[in-house]
């Protein structure tokens, strides 16, 4: 028999146990096992994962979330709630505890570095109830989604890997992990990989990805406050070469750009050597990097594009950058997985109600989503390719897009819609009003 887990969070209190039954399943060679037995079974304790457990076990369901970290480490770096991100945390009736954990702006200010403004994007012009950015730090808004899910009556056990999925007799999913070197067993109605870029339940579900690789690197990091940013964003691009200025409730969430060829090259040239560099980018943090003393202050990321042949199988799925990792440049990660989130709790419901777990009927969580992430991914793509860029063609070809965008109310409501995960096309008249 399993035991209990050693290092898991309860949902009403310590002792309750009311609601996590054991179950006898039986294996493919005809082995009987006792195993902890839910409604649903989610890999990876991620904001998407979390998203999605707060959901179902507000609406009654078992949940039990399975996370290989041993807990919530502070995040170096920001993470920016756009307006479709906002619409799922309130529909999770956790808006207003969100807000307080974040800093809100309404405008990104866009330079040139070194030389003058491009434009000003204005997100108060979008017909939304949240025309609006809401930048976070990462592990406050994970402590928030942990909170609301512990106490809802959802199970977290963290220290705990993912392995495998067990073939057996029953119409549950059995699930193999490990703990501190030893295996444990969980079963469910259905099985959820929210477990990143590389995904281990969609490639224990055989399901096919392709991974592209981009010649991107960011730096991310969190620097002091900074006074004149608690009203604005601000974003800083040259040929080769972007970085953003954004406020936190407690920070400034700083993130640079450059090409993953040079990254050892420029971290040689030192720390100081860095920070001196943004402060010239942007001289208002000159006085808010004394935090920043070492590399290890800084956090790195390499941007990928993950698509698969499908999100779904037999009583499983998958979502956020298992399904859609997407470049950076237009924030959308997190966001989007909050999407997927509630469209994934809509549908499971349903399974519930049918009593059918089948591909075939998870499919409509696919339908609903997948238009919309392929939209983001491949303008998010096209964007980097302006924004980033070491052409001097694509350079300018950029600065014209943002400058026609900043001039221009109809263009600007086009392309924020867009990046905020408003809509999933731009019309063929919108594409050459951009340009022309």
């Amino acid at each position: 028999m399993v035991g209990w887990p050693s290092s898991f969070r309860r949902g009403k209190g310590e002792n309750s146990t009311s609601y996590l039954p054991i179950v006898r399943v039986k294996l493919a060679g005809g082995i009987r096992e006792l195993v902890e037995d839910y409604d649903v079974l989610i890999v990876g304790a991620g904001l998407g994962g979390l998203a999605l457990g707060c959901a179902l076990v507000s609406n009654g369901r078992k949940v039990c979330l399975l996370e290989a970290r041993p807990g919530v480490t502070r995040s170096k770096r920001g993470l920016t709630l756009q307006p479709n991100g906002l619409a799922a945390v309130r529909k999770l009736g956790l808006l207003d505890r969100v807000a307080r954990i974040g800093s809100k702006t309404a405008t990104i200010a866009w330079h040139e570095i070194g030389k003058k403004p491009l434009a000003t994007l204005d997100y108060s012009i979008l017909d939304h109830p949240h025309n609006h950015l809401l930048t976070v730090v990462p592990s406050d808004l994970e402590l928030v989604l942990r909170e609301a899910f512990s106490s809802r009556g959802g199970i977290i056990c963290e220290s705990t890997s993912f392995r495998d999925i067990l073939s057996n007799r029953s119409e549950r999913v059995l699930v193999e992990a490990e703990r501190n070197g030893s295996p444990v067993m969980f079963s469910g109605r259905i099985i959820v990989g929210a477990d990143g870029e590389n995904s281990r339940v969609r490639q224990a579900l055989g399901i096919p990805a392709r991974v592209k690789k981009y010649p991107d690197h960011f730096l991310l990091m969190l620097a002091g406050p900074v006074a004149s940013l608690q009203l604005e964003a601000r974003q800083y691009v040259a040929r080769g070469n972007m970085a953003g200025f954004f406020p936190t409730r407690d920070s400034t969430y700083i993130f640079y750009y450059l090409p993953n060829r040079t990254v050892a090259e420029f971290k040689l040239r030192g720390i100081e050597s860095f920070k001196k560099q943004l402060a010239e980018i942007e001289p208002d943090v000159s006085d808010s990097l004394s935090n920043l003393g070492s590399w290890g202050d800084v956090a790195g990321v390499s941007a990928r594009r993950v698509d698969v042949k499908s999100w779904v199988s037999d009583r499983a799925a998958l979502l956020g950058d298992a399904v859609h990792a997407l470049d950076p440049s237009w924030a959308q990660g997190a966001n989007l997985s909050l999407q997927d989130a509630l469209a994934l709790t809509n549908t499971i419901e349903r399974c519930f109600e049918l009593n059918d777990f089948t591909a075939a009927k998870l499919k409509d969580y696919e339908k609903e989503r997948r238009k919309q992430t392929e939209f983001v991914q491949n303008q998010a793509e096209r964007t980097a390719l302006f924004t980033t860029t070491e052409s001097r063609f694509y350079y300018w070809l950029g600065k014209r897009v943002l400058q026609r965008t900043g001039r221009s109310k109809t263009l600007m409501r086009t392309a924020l819609q867009a990046s905020c995960g408003l809509t999933d096309h731009f019309s063929l008249r919108e594409k050459i009003r951009f340009i022309t």
